[in-house]
């Protein structure tokens, strides 16, 4: 579940990374996009070489139960993602989407660190929750959506980073004490 939830933080990150640099304009937007995409091609390089041969999906009746868990917890945060989307375009602040979508995502991040004791999640989920709204009280406009975009980003992609470093440490240490002649325990 660590290795496709950060992968799936990465592609996040990387969306949230193309958002924030188009809002930047100018030249300087295209060098946002390029450099994030280097980056993040490293990311998943990195993520796909040292997580290969981890652990298959758990299956069984827990497996299924903690797989709903996490469908219902997402699909609760998409579906606040897009009130809160219709409410900022009703009341007239188009500036205020992307916030509002780090927003409602927040509280995800929150409880999957509750529910699967992933540290790094918390900072992570409060940041996308009281960033946001301080980005909204001091800007607006392209430079609210650019600083929402590119904060957003970068603080996934730091977190998925680091996910696949810990996961890597973990194979790692699996496969150093495995006893010879024996595969390494599945992590």
């Amino acid at each position: 579940m660590r290795r496709r939830g950060g992968l799936i933080q990465a592609a996040f990150a990387a969306l949230w990374l193309v958002l924030g640099s188009l809002a930047v304009g100018s030249p300087a937007s295209i060098v946002l996009v390029i450099a994030s995409g280097v980056i993040l091609t490293g990311v998943f390089a990195f993520a796909i070489k040292s997580t290969s041969g981890i652990g298959a999906q758990p299956i069984g009746a827990e497996a299924k139960r903690v797989q709903r868990d996490v469908k219902v917890a997402t699909l609760l945060s998409l579906a606040a993602s897009i009130a809160l989307l219709w409410l900022c375009i009703a009341t007239g602040h188009g500036d205020w989407v992307l916030p509002s979508i780090a927003i409602a995502n927040g509280p995800l991040l929150l409880w999957l660190d509750h529910r699967f004791d992933i540290p790094r999640y918390r900072p992570v989920g409060w940041a996308l929750i009281v960033g946001p709204v301080i980005l909204v009280v001091t800007m607006s406009g392209s430079r609210l959506v650019a600083a929402t975009g590119l904060a957003a980003g970068i603080l996934l992609l730091i977190s998925a980073g680091t996910g696949f470093r810990e996961l890597a440490g973990l194979h790692r240490q699996a496969t150093e004490t495995a006893p010879a002649g024996y595969p390494p325990p599945l992590t």
